[in-house]
């Protein structure tokens, strides 16, 4: 009997890969092959045959002591070619294998066809990308010392106290998206979804509702535990700015960046609602930062880092789809004004792009077979869908001239036009001062200009250009990918006046670094006071009828006992044309009264009833008190006396 010859340890170590990513690719292939859709069988098919083909492979290595000519040639090319080791590209090659696996087995509906799979599929995508990317040298991505460490605990914890103190009473009310939202993150706790992979409320991808949903486990189905989720985004998207900053500019721009857009207003409000939106924030710093680090150090980490923000973050707000087209123009002008490096870096830039598709193919795929769900974003605020050609005869203009108005107005939403729709506290998204600073700091980054400040540049140009060919600029939920971006370019000013002023009067430092100080005190004292005791003297997040709607559900909550409701708001608003009532008061149930009533109603009633009117509809409640006589009467009122909705209480025992 011939003696098996042992394989060496570098064979085991290139057999391991096709051996494992083989076994899992056929197991989990036939586990969901019955369950997926019949159409997309064939595919599951292909995956089970690649993973026969993979370790069937390993076999023949394992019997032959060496692998096949031809694919030695060709891995050595792609190996040398991506600056990794055959094993890694062995990883590489299958990741994209697990991402598709992930989206068969997701499937389409809030239901997941074979959750384990559809998980442990994205987990080993993800894995096997990272660990088919990574090489060891280059400067750590997270190379800080003790001293930027302490700044960036004080930083989050300072940031995170502004974004979460009182979060269920500032903003005012519950918006009627927020409630949707949160009913959809109510679907993942109560069984009714749980595939991440698919899309849910207004076609938003529904990992963030999962997510959210731990809120709400913490701290209960009301608006506190709806927002903290958003809390955290805005908290650690100030941390991700101290990193790009220190990244781009040092540390001093990277403190006064990070303090300043801690307290900006703008900011605070999108940390503290319970959307999607303030996200994009920290994925763009943590691509950008990740990229520029990557590219002066050569650090591998770091680009996969930035490859796996760009790639997350597909699956939280929409603003940051524009981020591949950003990459793709600064990597052309790369190409052009560092030549040498670009060809250093290429095939960095190669892996980070291959990281980002493979963490979001999952998603790809699902948008591939629904494309309208990945355009009905867009479709909601585009220009064409009609909004352009009206704006035409309206005004007289051309259309070119118009959307030039657009982009003009988008600019101004930074500095002087007062922002509109989800947040419209009257003023642009920078107060006076911080406004000053921030057109020095796009002076100083045209005098020296640069790549690394292409960088803080791109998502700003983007909004504006983007807000162009959107409706009714500035609308402020668009600037939040850019805001990063703003906070950078105001600090960039203050810290090079320091610098200087430093430098020629060296023996007055001290005094400069004083009045650096007092100064951004005030700024963050301005920009607080302005959010939390100006704003809502005048706004209201989603209007009157919001308001109304958050009140009620208060007054609903505030019973001891659920009581029957007959909801006298048509047409102005509804019981349930909000999410606001049936997120906060999730276990009651009322009757919308279309009609008006003209006599006495004959509702038979059996347990204690209200009867909520909108003061359009008051007149009606003489019908309900004549036929129900033993029952109370009361106001509900807005903090300047108008009433908002009146009630009549029976109380049956």
């Amino acid at each position: 009997m011939e003696e098996t010859k042992p394989v060496s340890s570098n064979r085991r170590v290139s057999i391991a890969p096709l051996l494992v990513g083989g076994l899992f690719l056929v197991v989990m292939g036939q586990t969901i092959y019955q369950d997926v859709y019949p159409q997309n069988r064939w595919l599951v098919l292909i995956l089970i045959f690649l993973g026969m083909l993979s370790f069937g492979l390993a076999a023949y290595m394992m019997a032959k002591h060496r692998p096949p000519p031809l694919l030695v040639r060709i891995a050595s090319y792609l190996s040398h070619m991506l600056d990794v080791s055959t094993d890694q590209l062995i990883l590489l090659l299958l990741a994209p294998c697990f991402g598709l696996l992930t989206a068969l087995a997701a499937g389409d509906a809030l239901k997941a066809i074979n959750l384990s799979v559809s998980l442990v599929a994205w987990l080993l995508a993800i894995i096997f990308v990272l660990a088919g990317s990574y090489k060891p040298g280059g400067q750590p991505m997270l190379g800080f010392d003790r001293q930027d460490l302490f700044i960036i605990t004080g930083i989050f914890l300072f940031a995170f106290v502004l974004r979460a103190l009182i979060i269920g009473s500032i903003p005012t009310t519950l918006s009627g998206d927020e409630g949707s939202a949160g009913l959809m993150a109510i679907k993942f706790l109560n069984g009714e979804a749980d595939n991440i992979f698919t899309v849910g409320w207004f076609s938003f991808p529904t990992l963030f509702f999962a997510l959210q949903s731990f809120g709400i486990v913490a701290l209960g189905q009301t608006a506190a535990g709806l927002r903290i989720f958003s809390a955290f985004g805005g908290a650690f998207t100030v941390v991700g700015v101290y990193f790009l900053a220190r990244t781009l500019f040092g540390r001093t721009t990277a403190i006064l960046a990070a303090i300043f857009l801690s307290a900006l207003h703008y900011h605070v409000h999108f940390s503290r609602i319970g959307l999607n939106n303030i996200w994009d924030g920290l994925f763009a710093v943590m691509v950008m930062g990740g990229l520029w680090h990557g590219w002066k150090s050569g650090s591998r980490t770091s680009f996969i880092i930035s490859g796996l923000a760009l790639g997350l973050g597909q699956y939280f707000y929409v603003s940051i789809r524009i981020f591949p087209l950003l990459l793709l123009i600064w990597a052309v002008l790369a190409y052009f004004f560092d030549r040498e490096r670009f060809k250093q870096r290429f095939a960095d830039l190669i892996l980070a792009a291959y990281i980002a598709i493979v963490v979001v193919s999952p998603l790809i795929f699902f948008f591939l077979r629904h494309p309208q769900e990945f355009n009905a974003p867009l479709q909601r605020v585009t220009i064409f869908d009609g909004w352009l050609d009206l704006m035409v005869r309206i005004q007289g203009k051309s259309m070119l001239h118009i959307i030039w108005d657009q982009m003009i107005n988008s600019a101004l939403g930074f500095t002087h036009l007062p922002l509109r729709h989800w947040y419209n506290p009257g003023s642009p998204l920078l107060l006076a001062a911080a406004a000053g600073l921030f057109l020095l700091g796009l002076i100083w980054l045209l005098i020296r200009p640069g790549l690394g400040q292409m960088l803080v540049v791109l998502p700003i140009a983007a909004v504006i250009i983007a807000g162009g060919f959107s409706q009714d600029a500035p609308a402020s939920q668009r600037y939040v990918l850019a805001v990063p971006m703003v906070a950078i370019l105001v600090a960039v000013p203050l810290a090079q006046t320091t610098r200087w002023l430093g430098e020629n009067w060296p023996r007055h430092r001290n005094i400069v670094l004083a009045s650096l100080i007092v100064f951004m005190t005030w700024l963050v004292i301005n920009d607080l006071r302005y959010y939390f005791f100006e704003v809502y003297d005048h706004y209201i997040l989603g209007g009157v009828n919001t308001l109304v709607a958050t009140e009620v559900a208060h007054y609903l909550d505030s019973q001891e006992r659920d009581p029957a409701v007959y909801f006298f708001g048509h047409p102005r608003m509804g019981y349930r044309s909000l999410s606001t009532i049936p997120y906060l008061v999730p276990d009651l149930e009322a009757e919308d009264v279309l009609e008006p009533l003209t006599s006495n109603p004959t509702w038979k009633l059996d347990r204690p009833t209200v009867f909520i009117f909108l003061p359009e509809r008051a007149n009606e409640m003489s019908y309900v008190r004549s036929t129900y006589p033993t029952g109370s009467y009361r106001e509900v009122r807005n903090e300047d006396g108008g009433i908002l909705f009146l009630v009549y209480e029976v109380d049956i025992l």
